[in-house]
């Protein structure tokens, strides 16, 4: 993967925010996936860096640049959730913990949360006095895609730092450069929204085979009926992708919204447009915003149910029944 390189003027307000003195509790927004993850990795960097650029990035050559570039450095510490878990208790103690002690390395340690809203109700609260009052030479970050959702008594602790608003011409360009040609980088961000990073990593990882195959399953299964739903709902429930199918349920839903609605300039899975146009008519609004939420609640559900072949077969054989008339004429596509 190529350096990630910011514009210039994007990155000027964060060189003056390094320039005077970045605040210890600090809060960034935006989606996962896309670049602005790049612009956290650069400014951490650059704070950990011993002799920063004049433009204010990290030399690349320092002790702490050539540990940062070999995943080593002692003064970072990256907490993450895993796809459909919570961050506990136990994982943020041992951030809390690991925060107060030197630096080994460079000047200040760096805690990074990312995804903090999915931080539990006690692993928040866990974390409010070290936000309230960080140890010396500490800077604690949380990077948040829904910031509404943290408590307010934790975004009051923290001041919002100034990442830019990405253009989808500099996402596409982003895509190009890692090698991916125009048509298909224009079409993954198109159909996972303006997140390049992301899009990258699907890509690499076969995305657009795999994405026909889980497309064309969905789209026949109203035509193979409950036997092929069945089915459909064991192969789906046993792979690690889960959430990923989960994610291309919705953009097929609410492309059948936004057709419903005449928003055909928003349709995300263009490569599919005739045959949404010919299944969103046959489905009431209501039926189709009643799906969506029942996607959307699959990782809680999960959560609740071990048994993860139920909690598909039910998403799955309510999917045949949005589309009766498909059922009944025995409609193939």
């Amino acid at each position: 993967m190529k350096i990630f390189r910011p514009d210039p003027k994007a990155w000027q307000p964060i060189r003056t925010l390094l320039q005077s003195g970045l605040p210890q509790a600090m809060l960034a927004t935006g989606e996962s996936g896309s670049l602005l993850g790049g612009y956290l990795d650069l400014l951490q960097a650059a704070q950990l860096c011993f002799a920063p650029t004049e433009a204010g990035f990290a030399c690349g050559d320092c002790r702490s640049c050539k540990l940062l570039a070999e995943a080593a450095h002692p003064d970072l510490w990256v907490v993450s959730a895993e796809p459909g878990k919570a961050i506990a208790i136990d994982t943020l103690r041992q951030g809390m913990e690991w925060i107060q002690y030197t630096p080994q390395v460079s000047s200040t340690r760096w805690l990074r949360i990312d995804h903090a809203e999915d931080m539990t109700l006690a692993a928040a609260n866990a974390i409010l006095k070290t936000l309230e009052e960080p140890p010396a030479r500490a800077h604690v970050l949380l990077y948040s895609e829904q910031a509404s959702r943290l408590l307010p008594t934790i975004r009051s602790r923290l001041q919002r730092i100034p990442l830019p608003v990405m253009e989808m011409a500099e996402s596409r360009q982003w895509l190009q450069q890692q090698g991916i040609d125009a048509d298909h980088s224009a079409a993954l961000l198109r159909q996972l929204g303006n997140r390049p990073a992301r899009a990258l990593e699907l890509w690499e990882a076969g995305w657009v085979e795999q994405r026909r195959e889980w497309l064309r399953s969905l789209l026949d299964l109203p035509g193979q009926g409950v036997v092929a739903a069945l089915k459909l709902a064991e192969q789906w429930s046993k792979t690690k992708d889960l959430l990923l199918i989960r994610e291309l349920v919705l953009g097929l839903i609410a492309d059948c919204m936004r057709l419903q609605q005449g928003l055909l300039d928003r349709i995300t899975d263009l490569d599919y447009l005739n045959e949404l146009q010919r299944m969103a008519p046959d489905v009431s609004a209501e039926a189709l915003q009643a799906a969506l939420d029942d996607w959307l609640q699959l990782p809680v559900a999960l959560a609740q149910n071990s048994n993860g072949v139920m909690v598909m077969e039910k998403l799955l054989l309510d999917w045949l029944t949005l589309w009766p008339r498909r059922i009944s004429h025995g409609i193939q596509n």
